[in-house]
This record gives C-alpha cells, structure tokens and sequence, in this order.
C-alpha cells in the first residue's frame, strides 16, 4: 500500500499503463491488418476459381464431364473443396450433382440463408464459413454462387479452402510483435525510470535542505535544481515566503528582546521599592513615597502593555470595513486642548499657524492617538522656552519643534518597535513605541509621514493624507 502512495511508483506505474495500452492498441490494429489482408486474399482465390469454373460450365455443353480438381493444379492451390449442389425449391434439400476428390466422403454445408441471398441477388457470391474435423481441424471458408436454373431446382457452385484466422505468418507477426513491444516497453520504462529518479533525488534534495533549515538559520536560502522550470519556481516561491518568514521572525524575535528590557525595567524599580519597604519598620510619609514610585513604575507597565497590545492586535484591517468621515481640523484641535497642560507646565507654546478644514475617511480616536503622540513627542524633546508649530493644510499635516532633534544615522529606525536614539534615552523616559504606533495607524489609513531633523535645531514632522 505504501508504494501506492510514492510519486516514482505512481509515475512509472502509469506511464506503463499508458504505454501497454498504445502498443496493444498498435499491436491489435496490426494483427487485425494481417488477418484482414489475408482474408480478403481468400475471398479473391475463391472469387476467381468459382468465376473460372461457372465460365467452364457454362460453355460447355457436357456439363457433367466436368472436373472441379482440374482448378486446383491451375491455381496452384494445396486443398481446395468444390462441389455443384442441385438444390429442390419445393423441398428445400440440396442434391449433389459433382464433387472434389479432397472433399472425400464429406460435403459442404449450404444454408437456407444462403440459397435467399443467392436467389435475391443471382450474381452475387456469398461467402460463409463451417467446421468439419473430418476434413480438416481448421475452419473451412466457403465461397457459393449461382449456376443456372432447371426448372425447380437452382445450381449452386461452392469453392472452399481451409481457413486459419491466425497462419503461422501471422502468428510469427505476433510472437515478433509481443517480444519486440515488450522490449520496447521496458527500455522505455527503464529510462523513464532514471530521469524520473533523478529529477524526484533533486526534490528529495530540496526537501532535505527545507527540513533542515531552522528559526536560527536566518539567510538560509533553498538552491535551484535547474532541471525543471515548475520546480525552480516553486523553489523561488518557497525562498520568498522563507525569506519573509525569517524576516518576521527577525522582528518578533527583537520585538521581544525590546518587550522583556522594557517590561524588565519598571518591575526591576517596583521589586526594589518593595524590597525597600520590607527590610524595617518606616513612617507613614515613607511607605507613601514608596507607593508613589510603584504607581508611577505601574502607570508606565500599564501603558507599554497597552501599546504592545495594540501593535499585535489583529482586528486592526477589520477597522477599515468601519471607516467614515472625519474632520481632521476638528482633531487636532481637541488633540491640542489635551496636551496643552503638558506644554504649559514645561514653558513650551502650541502655535496654530493655519488651520483649513479637511475631512477624510478613517477613524477618529486613531487619528487623534496619532496627532497627540506626534504633540507629546515634540513636547518631550523640546526645551523650554520655546514654540511648536503646528499647520493643517488640505493634504498635509506640520508639527515643527525646536527640540533635541534626530541624528541622520537614527532616522531610519525612529518608526521601529522599542528603538530610542541614545539622546533621548538619556534625557527623556519612553517605551519607544509611540512613533511605532503611529506609523502602524497611519499604514492602516493609507497615510503617509515624513520627519526632517537636525540635531540640536529641532524636528519638522509632514503627515500626508
């Protein structure tokens, strides 16, 4: 059963199915050929010895002196049975009037079918066939035609030779034929055999090489086999898909070495405040600045935790489907109003330089996630005094500070989970998460954001829509 299930097994299998079939198929029609040439060869024999004798008697005025064995040395035929029948139309019984000295004791048979299509169609020579081992143990095919007519009663001339549907030359054909097409068969089956093989050892190659690739093995890459163009493009497909997964893998893999530094450092900063307050006995006003750092250190869990949820959260493009019009200027100013605390208490300005009204489709508590993220960004790396810009243009959202600002080499990570540049890791407290989400509620929107940055000069957000 297990061979059944083997892709070399089932090829040859039917591919040897396919072949016996044509070369029985070949091998019948040619025999059949054989059989058919040789029969209407009869038929022409028997055709002509009935016509040379019908024309004998007809001609000759003593029809009884007439010698049916004279047409065998004539025709140089080995045996050939011939008799005149006087067949009774009122009786429906055959006479014999003369006979072949091969047919000896016997006679050959003529039917009442026979005698109808004689009688319907006289020129007509009707060919039938009979077995008598007595004279032969082959068939006996039979040729009859009309004579003449004697009042009630119809002559019949019948020419008969033995007849073998399968002559040894045709057997031979045969035995040739079987052994020649069976050879045939099995090289065909042997080579077919070998490419096969080879061509699967190359997939069994393939498969090796995918079963032995693992999640450490990141560039790993399947080669090409170069011998069938469907299994190369399989093989370029799979190293896509591979090459994608090991990219994701990649990412999951930082995403949680960032996630566990993180989550590591709050829970590292609550464990000592508690460690603190179990060693001794402390006041009241102790254990509440205790409480304090833990909350703080618990606020700052919670939010992380938050942010990572909803960067792998997977109902995200289930979102679009609850899209509607939103007011963007309408947005950011409550996104303004919610930050302007936060400003006011580090001495920083929120100036709305232009203000246009622009609708969009999308979801306005995301939209409103991503303008106060890009605010409290701008408030966080600015140093007081100093004045945010903000514009809202019909297609284009500015926020410009005059803060840290981004080292050229650190703005092409600033949109990745968990990164902070090295300033403000330093100077600030964050996740790095805040940007990541905002490129991720931006993609789902199909919008577009673009930072232009100098340090120690500041930070120019576009958000383009």
């Amino acid at each position: 059963m297990q061979h059944f299930k083997n892709l070399k097994f089932r090829l040859i299998g039917t591919l040897g199915v396919v072949l016996f079939t044509l070369f029985y198929s070949f091998g019948y029609i040619v025999v059949h050929t054989l059989e058919s040439s040789y029969k209407q060869s009869l038929e022409a024999t028997l055709f002509t010895v009935l016509k040379d004798i019908k024309h004998d008697f007809t001609q000759r005025t003593d029809k009884e002196t007439i010698t049916l064995d004279d047409n065998k040395a004539e025709f140089d035929i080995p045996v050939l049975y011939a008799q005149i029948v006087a067949y009774d139309s009122l009786s429906n019984t055959p006479q014999i009037l003369n006979k072949s000295s091969d047919l000896k004791g016997e006679i050959l048979k003529i039917e009442p079918t026979i005698v109808q299509q004689i009688f319907d169609n006289p020129e007509k020579i009707v060919f039938s066939m009979m077995s008598d081992t007595k004279l032969t143990q082959r068939k006996i095919y039979i040729g009859t035609i009309f004579l003449a007519q004697n009042e009630f009663q119809m002559l019949f001339l019948q020419c008969a030779m033995p007849y073998d549907k399968h002559t040894p030359q045709i057997k031979e054909m045969i035995s040739t034929l079987w052994m020649g097409l069976s050879l045939l068969l099995a090289i065909i089956l042997v080579v077919a055999y070998i490419l096969i093989s080879k061509s699967l050892s190359n997939v069994q190659k393939v498969t090796n090489t995918a079963k032995a690739i693992t999640a450490h093995d990141v560039h790993s890459i399947i080669p090409q086999t170069h011998i069938a163009y469907e299994i190369d493009d399989l093989i370029d497909t799979f190293n896509t898909l591979l090459s994608e997964l090991q990219n994701a893998y990649a990412q999951v893999k930082q995403f949680g070495q960032n996630a566990s530094h993180e989550l590591k450092t709050p829970l590292t900063i609550i464990k000592g405040e508690v460690d603190v307050g179990l060693r001794k006995e402390r006041s009241a006003e102790e254990y509440q600045q205790i409480l304090k750092k833990v909350a703080k250190e618990v606020i700052t869990l919670h939010e992380v935790i938050e942010k990572i949820l909803f960067l792998s959260s997977t109902t995200k493009n289930e979102l679009k489907h609850h899209f509607s019009e939103v007011y963007l200027d309408e947005i950011l100013i409550d996104a303004i109003e919610e930050k302007r605390p936060l400003s006011e208490q580090k001495n920083l300005h929120l100036h709305v330089n232009t203000l246009e009204a622009v609708s969009v489709l999308g979801n306005a508590a995301l939209l409103k996630i991503v303008i106060a993220n890009l605010i409290d960004n701008a408030i966080k790396y600015s140093t007081a005094p100093a004045t945010i810009e903000i514009a809202l243009f019909p297609h284009e959202l500015h926020i410009k500070d005059e803060g840290l600002g981004i080292k050229k080499e650190e703005l092409a990570h600033v949109f990745e989970q968990f990164y902070r540049g090295d300033e403000s890791k330093q100077t600030t407290q964050g996740s790095g998460l805040g940007l990541a989400i905002v490129k991720n509620i931006l993609d789902l929107h199909d919008f577009g954001i673009s930072l232009q940055s100098q340090e120690g000069v500041g930070t120019h957000i576009f958000v383009t829509f």
